[in-house]
Order: C-alpha cells, then structure tokens, then sequence
C-alpha cells in the first residue's frame, strides 16, 4: 500500500508541476470565488495558509481577500525544537522572509511572534491527493498530522478548520486513512466543495 501511495503521490506531483502558469491562476482564483463565500471563512479571524511550491494550488489570492476584510494571516514555520511540528507566525507584504530547510520560504520571527496551532481558526492546507471523505495524502513528512493531532481528540470542539485546498485532478478513489491521519473538514477545489 505505501508503493502505491508513493506512486499516486509521483504522479499527481508532476501532474501539478506541467501545468501552465495561466491554468494555475485561473484555477486558484475559481477556488478563492468558492471559498471566499463559506461561513467557515468568514467567521475565521485567524487564517494560516501555505506559500504554493512545485505546482500547488495558490491560496495567495485568498490571503489578499481576508487582509481586506481585516482577518490576520498567518505561514507555517518549522519548529525547530520538536521534530516534524509547525508554529505560525504574522505574515504580510512587509514580512521578511528566508528559506526553510526545504527552501520553502518562511516569516523571519522569534518567541512571541509566533503562535500555536490552537490559536487559529482556520488553516488551508497543501496536499498532494484527497478523497471524497476528505482524507488527503501530504507531501510525507507528517508535519500537518503531527501539529494538529490533538483535533482526532476533541468531541465538539473543532477548531481550527482544517481546509485543503487542490486542483480537482488530485481527487482519488480511496485513501486508506492510517491511525495516526488527521482528516481534514472540507476540501475546496476549482470546480466544487467537498
């Protein structure tokens, strides 16, 4: 099952990564117009999304709607104390930013600054596939299920939403959630919501 996880993950990525620059605008802003619309986004005051690398679907364009409407915005930054976890700091046009160890580009801040995964209200995240239930398959470092672990516990209370975001190609039959997954509320694509 790995092989074949490993496989799809491939082939989705190159998939992302042959499309043209005008299809992955065109596509990110019919995924904004579906978003920007749902009381979960309106309702949430603090947003952390992701810089897109390697093809990914852009939430930049919803970045620049929730500022106007006055949300505060946030990026994900490696912790690096606790192995495979992520922090979030501020982030605005004004932000300085440096690589990861990925050469992800990331927020240059310290202590205060940054905040925990439960003080956010909503997080729209990368993923390589996704399924009809809203399981997706990440890049394979684990750091979306490791942060937000403490939501497979939680009764009632579910916050942050946890929002992935894709283009509608990367919908696949199953995914075969694992103990240790963390399923994501919604998935919003160019064309629909999941």
């Amino acid at each position: 099952m790995a092989k074949k996880t490993e496989t799809s993950r491939q082939r989705l990525r190159q998939q992302r990564r042959q499309l043209d620059s005008s299809t992955r605008l065109k596509c990110a802003m019919a995924m904004t117009e579906q978003l920007k619309r749902q009381r979960f986004f309106i309702n949430s005051k603090h947003i952390a999304l992701y810089i897109p690398m390697q093809g990914e679907i852009s939430p930049l364009p919803l970045a620049h709607i929730a500022r106007q409407m006055g949300k505060s915005v946030y990026l994900p930054i490696l912790m690096p104390f606790l192995k495979n976890r992520l922090w979030f700091a501020p982030w605005n046009a004004d932000t300085r930013m440096q690589p990861n160890r990925y050469g992800i580009p990331e927020p240059v801040y310290h202590g205060r600054h940054l905040i925990p995964a439960t003080h956010l209200d909503m997080v729209i995240t990368p993923l390589v596939a996704f399924d009809q239930d809203c399981q997706r398959i990440g890049m394979g470092g684990g750091y979306y299920d490791r942060t937000f672990a403490f939501l497979r516990f939680r009764q009632h209370w579910q916050s942050p939403k946890l929002i992935g975001v894709a283009y509608e190609f990367q919908k696949i039959t199953r995914i075969s959630a694992q103990a240790w997954d963390v399923p994501l509320h919604t998935v919003v694509t160019e064309q629909t919501i999941y």
